[in-house]
């Protein structure tokens, strides 16, 4: 068994890993015992205060040998501890002393010092950014420090314990954290961004670039790494385990200036210094041997997944133009060069280049899919589904792909879902309550087939069709294949599809409810149901309320469905969700929301397709959600009033003209005024056509050579008064005839008497209420008689 190491053996280990021109200083004896003793005291203590003066009293206590203590293996454990009970100025002090001389490159070299250092800068970040009492403020220290990298950054990046603080000061300077995934230390609750960010599962480059928190220090680092002495060993950097993730870091703090990357990526690539300015001499001494080595290579192919989703589009363009095309195949099977690919593929953004893409890898599909490359069919079915280009090939492709893959029995979907792994969802010999763990990438190529237009999708829905009961409520219950039943509802497939899916996850709601994933599946299926679908929904939800209000999110659930309310009265729910379905209904069809939906997309520069008028069912949808929601309250629908006050308002409002309309709902006293100020207008506009009649037609119609074939307008009485003119009576006798012609053939008419809002979304917040209220029975047979 080792021994134990002593405090001497340590730090001589220590002295040997640090960089030759910063020999560490050593803490006394007292020192390393008094750090000791303090850690025990600290501990006990609870109150704030107490452990703020303990904390100012050690820190004061190192004062003049920071750096020794810092890279102690005993004193900086314990000070690491303390730094986060100090207060700001005690920590900007400390940081301020370490500055002095080569201080900081000494401890960002020690394993120990290291963990100090990037403890003082996280400190320095959370604290006030405007100033610091007694001390310097923290714009002028974090210059300091990045001057200090600056001078030795190339010994920053290639040590191995002062890469992490040039990396978290770089953080610091971009106001996020740019660094990699593969950078654990920086990463710790980051999982599944990378293959998320591919397949289209997250938000790509349409999201906004946040703004960098010091342009200025920024622009320092870039400018260092474009001076001379830096210009020939940046691309050697690429390939240096401790200095890529900082490369890596740095091209994603400059996205979006486009100035930044057009000057760092040929640099990097390694173009030639020399070239001119242009967009055409950019990549001037690039070989395509040497570009793809760099994707094949297992450090630097990293450096180029950043590269391809930071470049601009026409930059990516030449890319393809002058080092990839005819060559993606065989880069797609590399065991490196296929991530490189996928980042490509996934920043791809223009039609015309997603073409040229499909057109190339399309023959290599089942290849890819057989040697476990599949990344990069998912990324490039993502791409096509974000730019609505050769979806139609895209779909025979992988479903001819995957006839020659798929086992006797097994249907394109399940083919999908098992990609990679033996067996089936639910085969014979797999025991009661046992899971198969669905394949992320074929869940996710799955996906995203599901929103591509219904013809060129159908393939794969009646493939999910063809699943038994069973083998639906296991796919419900996996993260991945939760998805799939989510896209399948929400996707522009037949209705007879979804409600299929419908009959089959019957009896077993709860159970798909008490899964995470399974969880959005039953309010997916919730909010497209129709009213027998949601009462059987509800039903089964409020049998297991006990069980689903033990999970993270049961409850917000049952309220969706209004499971307290089915449970009070089962009947009085059944009366709500019909009216709320029936009035959805209405508006949907009143207001158009598929004419909204390619509106929308023509505002954004793009072709409309059948998933975009998914998306905008789906926004009706949402509002039924947010309807049913609210069904806890049991408004029941509103019964016919009686004659009254009202009745004879509401009747009067249906006999005026139909232009009478107000954007927002009205009481009955509002409504009155309303009718009698237009009544009152009608009138003084009749009498004056009456009294000047060619007045309509402007003051000089008299020197007009058609003045002399003027015609009296036909005025609009309807409402205003008795009528007095035959012309009018006419007419509300044909209108009368009409109405008793539809009434014979069972025609309903309603009398909406609202605007029609531009926006959908707007028009949506009128559910459930009217403006005017239509007459009654009695005071339209009024009107009939007069």
């Amino acid at each position: 068994m080792a021994s134990k190491r002593t405090h001497d053996e340590a730090f001589a280990e220590a002295a040997d890993d640090a960089a030759p021109q910063a020999r560490l200083p050593r803490a006394t004896q007292e020192i390393v015992t008094y750090f000791e003793e303090l850690k025990s005291h600290f501990d006990g203590l609870h109150d704030k205060e107490e452990q703020s003066l303990l904390v100012a009293n050690a820190l004061e206590e190192a004062s003049g040998q920071e750096c020794a203590v810092a890279t102690d293996p005993a004193c900086s454990r314990v000070l690491e501890a303390l730094l986060p009970a100090a207060e700001p100025q005690q920590i900007a002090k400390f940081f301020q002393a370490v500055l002095k001389g080569e201080g900081l490159m000494a401890m960002a070299s020690s394993p120990f010092g290291a963990h100090v250092l990037e403890a003082v800068l996280e400190q320095l970040t959370n604290s006030q950014q405007d100033s610091v009492v007694e001390g310097p403020a923290i714009e002028e220290l974090l210059t300091e420090a990045c001057s200090s990298v600056c001078e030795h950054l190339y010994d920053f990046l290639t040590n191995r314990y002062a890469t992490h603080v040039a990396r978290r000061l770089l953080c610091i300077i971009a106001g996020r954290n740019v660094l990699p995934l593969a950078a654990k230390s920086q990463n710790k609750k980051s999982k599944g961004g990378a293959l998320a960010s591919k397949v289209g599962l997250l938000p790509g480059k349409q999201a906004a670039t946040p703004d960098v928190a010091c342009p200025d220090l920024l622009h320092m680092l870039v400018d260092t790494l474009l001076s001379s002495d830096y210009m020939s060993a940046l691309h050697e950097l690429m390939y240096d385990q401790n200095a890529s993730p900082f490369i890596q870091g740095i091209l994603t703090a400059c996205e979006g200036n486009g100035e930044a990357l057009q000057a760092l990526i040929p640099a990097m690539l390694g173009a030639q210094a020399d070239a001119e300015e242009g967009d055409d001499s950019l990549l001037q001494g690039i070989t395509r041997g040497s570009f793809q080595s760099i994707m094949q290579d297992r450090l630097s192919s990293h450096v180029m997944e950043v590269v391809f989703a930071v470049a601009p589009q026409p930059l990516l363009e030449e890319f393809y133009a002058s080092f990839l095309s005819g060559d993606l195949p065989a880069l797609a099977a590399h065991p490196s060069a296929n991530f490189a690919l996928q980042a490509f593929l996934a920043a791809a953004n223009r039609s015309p280049l997603v073409k040229t893409l499909l057109a190339e890898l399309k023959g290599s599909f089942k290849e890819l899919l057989q040697r476990r490359r599949s990344g990069v069919v998912a990324a490039l079915l993502a791409a096509c589904a974000r730019t609505s280009a050769g979806q139609a090939d895209a779909s025979k492709a992988i479903a001819a792909a995957l006839t020659g893959l798929h086992d006797e029995g097994k249907g394109l979907a399940e083919t999908l879902l098992t990609l990679d792994m033996p067996g089936r969802i639910c085969g014979p010999d797999m025991k009661p309550g046992q899971r198969v763990k669905l394949s992320p990438l074929g869940c996710a190529m799955l996906t995203t087939l599901l929103s591509f237009p219904q013809e060129f999708s159908q393939a794969f829905v009646s493939s999910i069709g063809d699943w038994s009961p069973s083998e639906t409520l296991r796919v419900g219950q996996d993260p991945g294949g939760s998805r799939v039943l989510e896209a399948l509802v929400n996707a522009a497939a037949a209705s007879k599809a979804k409600k299929k899916l419908l009959r089959k996850l019957k009896g077993m709601w709860a159970i798909l409810a008490v899964e995470p994933g399974g969880n959005h599946v039953v309010e997916s299926c919730f909010i497209w149901g129709g009213v027998k679908d949601k009462e059987v929904i509800a039903g089964e939800l409020a049998a297991a309320e006990a069980s689903l209000s033990a999970t993270p999110r049961g409850a917000a659930l049952m309220r969706k469905c209004g499971t307290s309310a089915f449970k009070s009265s089962s009947s009085d729910w059944k009366r709500k969700a019909t009216a709320d379905a029936q009035t959805l209904n209405e508006y949907a069809e009143l207001f158009g929301s598929d004419q909204a939906a390619a509106a929308e997309a023509a505002e954004a520069d793009y072709p409309a397709s059948n998933g975009d008028v998914a998306q905008s069912h789906g926004d009706v949808a949402a509002s039924e959600a947010a309807v049913m929601a609210d069904m806890n309250s049991l408004e029941l629908p509103v019964k016919k009033r009686k004659n009254g006050k009202k009745s004879t308002a509401a009747a009067a409002a249906a006999e005026t003209d139909s232009a009478v309309v107000t954007d927002q709902l009205v009481s009955p006293e509002e409504s009155q005024a309303l009718i009698r100020d237009k009544r009152k207008q009608q009138a003084k506009k009749q009498e004056k056509d009456l009294a000047e009649p060619t007045s309509v037609l402007g003051t000089d119609v008299v020197d007009a050579p058609w003045a002399n074939e003027i015609v009296s307008p036909v005025l609009h009485t309807e409402g205003v008064g008795e009528p007095n003119s035959a012309a009018v009576k006419k007419k509300k006798q044909k209108k009368s005839k009409r109405k008793e012609g539809e009434n014979g053939k069972g025609i309903q008419k309603r009398d909406v008497r609202v605007t029609v809002p531009q926006d959908t979304k707007a028009s949506l917040n009128l559910v459930g209420f009217a403006a005017v209220k239509p007459a009654s029975k009695q005071k339209k047979k009024a009107a009939k008689k007069a």
